[in-house]
């Protein structure tokens, strides 16, 4: 189901990273090297994570927290442990919401949903990820030393807040597309590129078909952390089954880790990637419609210990940019 945007833009956003990513090629609004973050587990120390990320954001905008009308957020922790901690630091009415790391895309359509409405000026979207609670939860324990298989892709460790707001800037969120979930019976947990492929295309196609719209009309098709061979699944698949082809494809998670993807690991993952790229790298660049297509893999610790397949869901969110 696609869905049209009259008045809800991107003014701003704060992001953080962890320690294995502050040597990546981009600039971030924050470094924390301390993955407890002086806490005592690393699921806390995510929390002050989202706490960090949202005080900056508000700091950036000369906000307080009576400016935000309502604060949307998400992570991969079971019961978004990190979203609901950190919104107890915040005296702002709070929707917590998951489509694994597909989730901020979603943040970004309830938000300009809400946006819509008359008395909803601000919302802020926040997320958030870590390798050691992710791989400790989805997994195994980094401490274990379990050995990795070559299309494993690497949780990012950080938190991105963005305000999404009535006021009129350069960043127009146009249109969004919500994603049916799609299960085509693999379940390699290790393997989430070709878990969430089929997600992808199947939302991809929908979008370009509700909107008579071609892969060319946008400069940049920017999924969210399939890897490098869930894009190369991603492209074939969309040619298969849909007779796609589109060229202009990117993943965040491949740019991310761009030096290690495909060598040492197949590219980053978690709901951070797709906005840490495209805040920092995207938005700087020419690019001026881009459609942003967040992956998510839907199995939890239980799914998998019950020998479930791998449900996916990808969501579209088409942004418009004014240079």
């Amino acid at each position: 189901m696609t869905l049209k945007f009259n008045n809800a833009y991107i003014k701003n956003s704060y992001t953080l990273l962890g320690r294995n990513e502050h040597k990546v090629k981009i600039k971030t609004d924050k470094t924390i090297f301390d993955y407890y973050d002086k806490e005592k587990s690393v699921e806390q120390g995510e929390v002050n994570y989202q706490i960090k990320s949202l005080k900056g954001l508000l700091k950036k905008e000369n906000l307080t927290e009576k400016n935000i009308n309502v604060l949307v957020g998400g992570d991969l922790q079971s019961q978004l442990f990190a979203s609901s901690f950190a919104a107890r630091k915040f005296d702002i009415p709070f929707l917590g919401i998951y489509s694994a790391c597909a989730t901020f895309a979603e943040g970004l359509i309830t938000a300009s949903l809400l946006i819509e409405k008359e008395n909803i000026n601000n919302v802020v979207v926040n997320t958030s990820a870590h390798n050691l609670a992710s791989e400790k939860q989805f997994r195994f324990p980094i401490e274990y030393g379990a050995l990795r298989k070559k299309v494993n892709t690497f949780t990012a460790t950080g938190s991105v807040s963005a305000l999404i707001t009535k006021e009129k800037t350069n960043i127009k969120i146009e249109s969004a597309t919500i994603g049916s979930v799609v299960d085509l019976g693999y379940n390699d947990s290790n393997n989430f590129g070709a878990c969430m492929a089929p997600g992808a295309a199947k939302c991809i196609y929908e979008h370009l078909k509700e909107t008579n719209r071609t892969p060319e009309y946008y400069d940049l098709i920017l999924t969210g952390d399939l890897g490098v061979y869930g894009v190369s699944i991603l492209k074939e698949y969309l040619n298969k089954e849909y007779k796609i082809n589109a060229n202009n494809i990117q993943d965040a998670g491949v740019l991310l880790f761009e030096e290690k993807s495909g060598g040492e690991i197949a590219g980053g993952s978690g709901p951070v990637c797709l906005p840490l790229i495209l805040f920092t790298k995207i938005l700087k660049e020419n690019y001026k419609k881009i459609l942003l297509v967040a992956t998510g893999s839907l199995h939890s610790k239980t799914s998998c210990n019950l020998n479930e397949s791998i449900p996916s869901v990808a969501h579209i969110v088409s942004l418009e940019v004014i240079k």
